[in-house]
């Protein structure tokens, strides 16, 4: 019986696992746009939405041809799904043609029930446990996406000096209540941070804020 999104009555390699497949490229999509959001914050840039696009299309290729490589991404392993091609790899081609192609097949599947252009590419997935094989390729994607979820999470540069402007930013650098005391925390210590390592504007700022100045003279 297959796993597909939708009864089907043949199987054969482009419909074994197909609603499986379908979720692991699904989950690839959004590892994509996580790691393309994580990667503007880290760089401390504006996101519009344009830019945000470009990078989650650069994050996706990068996706693909590493699977291409490897027969492993985050997405498909989580499902327990490996991408192969015979008995190998799919190969860094045919990984640069999923590029495009992945996201039709994401797009037609559900309704063709099968996988029209990985059958073009001659490929398959094959079943394997998300514990076994491609350690080092789940891991790098792994440590990846939580470094960009830190990213998400952790006050940027811009954003700290600007919080720390605010009326809610004085009240955090007087020692008064705040609505929120975990980013009057995090705003502090990305400010000394900063400061300490040499930013004029971080530095200014600190300046103007005694709970940044007491906790960088510690």
């Amino acid at each position: 019986m297959s796993d597909s999104l939708f009864s089907s009555d043949v199987e054969t390699a482009d419909t074994l696992h197909l609603g499986r497949q379908w979720l692991g490229d699904l989950l690839d999509v959004a590892l994509s746009l996580l790691l393309g959001w994580g990667l503007l914050r880290a760089l401390d840039v504006n996101r519009t939405p344009g830019r945000l696009i470009a990078v989650t299309a650069g994050v996706w290729c990068v996706v693909c041809l590493v699977g291409g490589l490897s027969g492993w991404t985050l997405g498909q392993a989580l499902v327990g799904l490996r991408l192969v091609r015979g008995d190998g790899t799919p190969g860094v081609s045919r990984g640069a043609a999923r590029v495009p192609l992945a996201l039709v097949d994401l797009i037609v599947s559900p309704i063709l029930q099968r996988r029209v252009f990985d059958r073009r590419l001659g490929l398959e997935a094959k079943s394997v446990p998300p514990w076994r094989g491609g350690l080092p390729w789940k891991g790098a994607w792994l440590v990846l996406a939580l470094a960009a979820v830190w990213f998400m999470v952790e006050p940027t540069r811009s954003e700290t000096l600007r919080y720390l402007k605010t009326l809610d930013g004085w009240r955090c650098c007087h020692g008064r209540a705040t609505p929120s005391p975990s980013r009057c925390e995090n705003a502090v210590s990305r400010a000394v941070r900063e400061a300490a390592g040499g930013d004029a504007q971080a530095q200014a700022v600190v300046a103007d804020c005694p709970t940044a100045t007491a906790a960088m003279g510690r």
